[in-house]
Parts: C-alpha cells; sequence; structure tokens
C-alpha cells in the first residue's frame, strides 16, 4: 500500500476544520483577543469548513513573493494545513480565549512532535499565535518567532477577517489598511509588506472569494511534496489522529484504540493476511474522525438525545467517508470505517444500506464498534460487562441488526485472550510496544 502525504494532510485538515465548526456550539470561548479588538467579528458568525486551506493559500502567496525555498514552503505547506491540529481536543472549557489559544498551541507542538518526516512542524504550530511586539501567547518576540509561523499568524487572521458573504470591493480596502495599521506590532514589516504585495493582485482576492474551487486553487498553489506512505507510516499518522479523535471528549479516551484493537484481534483470529489486519486496525483507528464535527455539548450530554441532536450525532459517518474517500488511497479502509453504524436489516445509518452490499470487514467493524460502546462508560451509564454486552448483541442478531457470524468470531477471539489476562489488557500491549 502506498498513501499520499499530501492526500492525506489535505483530508485531515478538513477534519481539523469541522472541529472548529462544531466548536461554536458549545460553550467556550476560542476568540483570538486580535480579532475581538479589530473587528465586531465573532468566530460563531464564521464558516470554518475552509479555514485550514484558505490559510494555507494565504501562508503560499506570501512566501512566493519573499521568493523562499521550496524546502522551507513544503514545511510552511504542512504547518498552515495542520496549524489548529491542537483546536480538535478536549481543552479547559476555561471561557478564557488567552488560555484557550495557549493551550492549543502547546497542544498542537505536542502532537506533531511524532509527525513523520515533517518533525520541525511541531515548533512553527508552538508559536503561530506569537505577535511581533511580544504581546502572543508565549510571549515570543521580533525575529525570534520562526519565519514560518509568522507568515501563519498572518494568514490565520487575514482567513479570519475575511467575509466570504460580502464582496471583494467592499472588504479589500479594509483589510490592506488593517494590515499597514499593525506593521510591527502583530506583523513584522516584512511579513506585512509581503502581504501587501501578495495581495495587489485581482487573483490573489478572486482566490480567496472562490473558496469552493480551493483544491484546484492549491494545487497550481502548493510545493509538490512527491511522498508516499506505506501501511506502518499511514498507520501511525492514523493513530495521532485516533488520539484527537478520542481525547475530544473525557468519554472516548480509548474508543478508537479499543475498535483498532478489536478489529486487528478479530482480524488475525479469522486468518487475514498481515496486510489487510492492519488495515482494519487503522480503520478502527479512523471509523469516527468524522465526529470531531459532533459539538460537544452532544457527545457529553447526561441523558437522552433529542430528535435533532440524534441526527447531528448520526451525520458523523457520513463526515468520516467525506474526509477518508478525500485520500483516495485507501477505498477499502474508507469503506470499512465509514460502514460501522449500517445494519443488516437496511436500518443503519448514514446510506441504509443492507446485507448484501455490507462485506464482512464491515460487519466485523459494526460488531467491534457496538461491544466497544456497550462496555465503555458514557455520560448517561458506566460501562457493562462482557457477558451483558454480548447478551444485548444476541439481541441485535435475532433483530437482523447485526451479523451472526462476525459476532461469533468476536466472541471467540477474545475468549482467546486468556494468556493477557483480559481484552483491556490486550490494548495496552498493543499500544506500549516496550511491553510487547
Amino acid at each position: 500500500m502506498k498513501v499520499s502525504m499530501d492526500k492525506t494532510i489535505r483530508a485531515m485538515s478538513i477534519a481539523l476544520d469541522l472541529a472548529q465548526m462544531s466548536s461554536k456550539y458549545d460553550s467556550f470561548n476560542g476568540n483570538d483577543p486580535v480579532i475581538e479588538n479589530i473587528t465586531n467579528i465573532n468566530y460563531s458568525d464564521h464558516r470554518f469548513i475552509h479555514h485550514s486551506q484558505r490559510t494555507t493559500y494565504i501562508a503560499l502567496e506570501i512566501a512566493n513573493y519573499l521568493k523562499l525555498s521550496d524546502d522551507f514552503k513544503k514545511q510552511l505547506y504542512v504547518s498552515a494545513l495542520l496549524h489548529d491540529i491542537g483546536a480538535a481536543t478536549f481543552l479547559s472549557q476555561s471561557h478564557s480565549a488567552n488560555l484557550f489559544i495557549k493551550e492549543h498551541c502547546e497542544l498542537g507542538n505536542k502532537i506533531t512532535k511524532s509527525f513523520p518526516y515533517f518533525h520541525d512542524i511541531s515548533k512553527i504550530i508552538l508559536y503561530h499565535h506569537e505577535n511581533f511586539d511580544g504581546s502572543g501567547a508565549m510571549g515570543l518576540k521580533g525575529d525570534m518567532i520562526p519565519l514560518e509561523s509568522q507568515i501563519i499568524r498572518i494568514s490565520d487572521l487575514i482567513e479570519l477577517i475575511y467575509n466570504e458573504n460580502i464582496s471583494n470591493y467592499q472588504q479589500k480596502n479594509n483589510i490592506i489598511l488593517w494590515i499597514k495599521q499593525n506593521s510591527k506590532k502583530i506583523f513584522s514589516k516584512t511579513i506585512a509588506n509581503a502581504f501587501l504585495g501578495s495581495a495587489s493582485s485581482d487573483m490573489f482576492w478572486l482566490n480567496l472569494q472562490n473558496i469552493d474551487f480551493i483544491d484546484f486553487i492549491l494545487d497550481e498553489t502548493h510545493p509538490k511534496l512527491n511522498m508516499f506512505m506505506d501501511l506502518h507510516e499511514f498507520e501511525a499518522i492514523s493513530k495521532i489522529f485516533a488520539n484527537i479523535i478520542d481525547n475530544k471528549s473525557k468519554f472516548t479516551a480509548t474508543h478508537s484504540k479499543g475498535i483498532a484493537s478489536l478489529a486487528y484481534l478479530v482480524s488475525k483470529f479469522i486468518g487475514y493476511p498481515e496486510e489487510k489486519c492492519h488495515e482494519m486496525k487503522i480503520a478502527g483507528l479512523l471509523h469516527d474522525i468524522g465526529k470531531l464535527s459532533i459539538p460537544l455539548y452532544i457527545l457529553d450530554k447526561n441523558g437522552s438525545l433529542s430528535t435533532e441532536e440524534f441526527g447531528i450525532i448520526k451525520s458523523h459517518a457520513y463526515y468520516t467517508r467525506i474526509i477518508l474517500n478525500k485520500i483516495g488511497d485507501i477505498p477499502n479502509i474508507s469503506k470499512w470505517a465509514s460502514n460501522h453504524h449500517e445494519k443488516l436489516n437496511g436500518r443503519g445509518y448514514p446510506q441504509g444500506l443492507k446485507a448484501d452490499e455490507l462485506s464482512e470487514e464491515c460487519r466485523i467493524m459494526a460488531v467491534c464498534d457496538i461491544y466497544q460502546a456497550l462496555t465503555e462508560n458514557r455520560p448517561y451509564r458506566n460501562g457493562m460487562s462482557s457477558e451483558k454486552a454480548f447478551n444485548i448483541m444476541d439481541e441485535m442478531v435475532s433483530g437482523g441488526f447485526i451479523c451472526d457470524h462476525a459476532l461469533n468470531h468476536l466472541k471467540e477471539a477474545i475468549s482467546n485472550l486468556s494468556n493477557l489476562g483480559s481484552y483491556e489488557d490486550y490494548i495496552t500491549v498493543s499500544y506500549n510496544p516496550e511491553m510487547k
């Protein structure tokens, strides 16, 4: 298997933007104080679906104007697409914008330290909210701030200020004036002038306006990575995003990793080839990536969901399909991951597929997800014992919801774990290389 690094990062940036969109409906305020001081724009007024990609476009235009090297632009490209990776997970909810910004920069730095190939992006992401005068989140000042971070800072703010609901004619001059006023304050004079140079063409503003063509626009402007990951490298990135997914809510701290372990375990038990076992593990790691689009108040609700809330939470499987299909090189993993809520009787979601449309792998993923969910603590109940979970799942087989063969494979695979003591021990060993 060869998976495009470029397409993977682009797809994951969409997941991060969906996470920011969902945060608008939660109680904490992540507004940048700079934004609040200069405009009445609020995060609740901003559509984040293309935030990372449009920020990246602006950053690359500035880098091109400065005639920076291809290697520099590659680091900038990846850093800009992932700059808000620390904002997608569970944060303090302290209602303090400054603390939120500091936390998500520090967490983004921590997460990306283990990113394959692009190890230097962690420092860039750590300092992407610094102001040139030292008033930023970490207090770094002047040229102590990495140049990539400075470029992302101005690009991020411009993207947030830019209002796609009004014409370029109405807002272009106001944005340019604000940049000039904040030269040597928020931005260095060099960076401010580079933006002004980039923004002097009609093409720049038309590209900002026509965000529906962002893939085409980035294809024209971004440095070609020409990098492909093997299965194990892609699994490493999948684990990074599984941690982000699981840590969004305190009630799902091991959910994706647990399903990944179960899927791998059952696949080994059935006798799938080792490569396919790892593909099933990756599908488990990424099956809930669409859940980044779900507001935390729904994920953590202590009680029954309303009809509207349940409709929102069901959409996560749809977004999983959209994100993973964007990668293009993993059609099987995408299908297995996004079909985990489909049911044999056609009463699942989001497609309402029936038995003859669901492969053995999809059926295995479904039973692994149900078992993991039933045995985990949730806001409204404690986790069940394996015995009780299997009793409920037996009833689901009788009702035509899930596959009896897949369930039996799961039961037999778990019962064969006696040498490890428990399924929980299996997860620990699977995700701690020192214990293998």
